[in-house]
């Protein structure tokens, strides 16, 4: 590794300084994701029994953004409000209380300071069973709101030198399974994510996991998340940083074949540097790094 890989990694422009970054494409990069992002300890309804099931994240979307997260994983709610529609955040229907504006004031302010990092909004989840949900205001706020800054699909195959030639301020990927009312110029196909399938999962369980799932990868025609939580019967969402410091570090092949990291807790663990180290390995080898020997 060199020098500037071990010493002090600024969170806030990590991938504004990738050695070659013009040469990669979006689908190229390796992301540190925030798994259910808008759930944190943080939130205005965090309470501490209830949160313990709940909350992934240890504060909010500003803080998240500047501790190197770029990637989103999110589920929203809607409800009528006194005034306008509510966009809410939650976790199997259990609201923090913050609502979509939150996430794009923050993403809108991060991106006036860093204007040439790149953010994935991934909007897993729209909606719960059984109740409404307005995908044409969603989508009408979102370009309102967002427009100038959104990634359209039709540039999906382009490198970021490509991207930023084309745009100043083009920065945001938004991703969400098709829906009328959601215009597909402005989101991309719904991102794949690559989970365990039981409610309950140690570490020992997740390894295995992730080990099948990389076997076959990288696919890097697309952007897709691999799940590195586990979630138990006592504690919830756990936090396992020893766990994904030792699995992703670049001195092992697993972090260079990945798309997104979807994580609980991220900024507990080295995350942010492994990606930002595997994107600058890939910009520089390209291919050859999985080519066998």
């Amino acid at each position: 590794m060199t020098n500037k890989e071990t010493g002090r990694l600024n969170k806030n422009t990590w991938m504004s300084t990738i050695s070659d970054i013009h040469k990669l494409k979006l689908t190229e990069i390796v992301w540190p994701g925030a798994h259910n992002a808008g759930m944190d300890k943080k939130a205005p309804n965090y309470e501490v029994v209830i949160g313990n099931w709940t909350t992934c994240q240890n504060d909010s979307f500003a803080w998240q953004l500047s501790n190197g997260a770029r990637a989103f994983d999110l589920r929203l709610g809607y409800t009528f409000g006194p005034v306008e529609p509510v966009f809410y955040f939650h976790h199997n229907g259990l609201q923090s209380h913050r609502i979509l504006d939150e996430l794009i004031d923050a993403v809108s302010a991060f991106l006036d300071r860093n204007p040439d990092e790149f953010i994935v909004l991934d909007f897993h989840q729209l909606g719960l069973a059984g109740k409404p949900f307005d995908y044409k205001k969603l989508n009408d706020v979102l370009v309102r709101r967002l427009g100038r800054r959104i990634i359209p699909h039709s540039d999906a195959l382009k490198t970021v030198g490509e991207l930023k030639r084309t745009s100043s301020l083009r920065r945001i990927v938004m991703a969400a399974r098709s829906a009328p009312g959601l215009d597909s110029e402005y989101f991309w196909p719904r991102i794949p994510h690559k989970w365990r399938d039981q409610t309950f999962t140690d570490t020992r369980e997740l390894r295995s996991h992730i080990a099948t799932t990389l076997e076959e990868a990288p696919y890097e025609t697309f952007l897709w998340s691999l799940s590195a939580t586990t979630y138990s019967l006592l504690g919830g969402p756990q936090h396992i940083k020893s766990q994904i410091n030792d699995w992703f570090s670049t001195t092992g092949d697993w972090v260079t074949r990945c798309s997104i990291i979807n994580i609980d807790f991220f900024d507990e663990c080295e995350i942010v540097r492994y990606c930002w180290s595997a994107s600058s390995m890939k910009a520089v080898y390209g291919r050859s790094l999985h080519e066998p020997s």
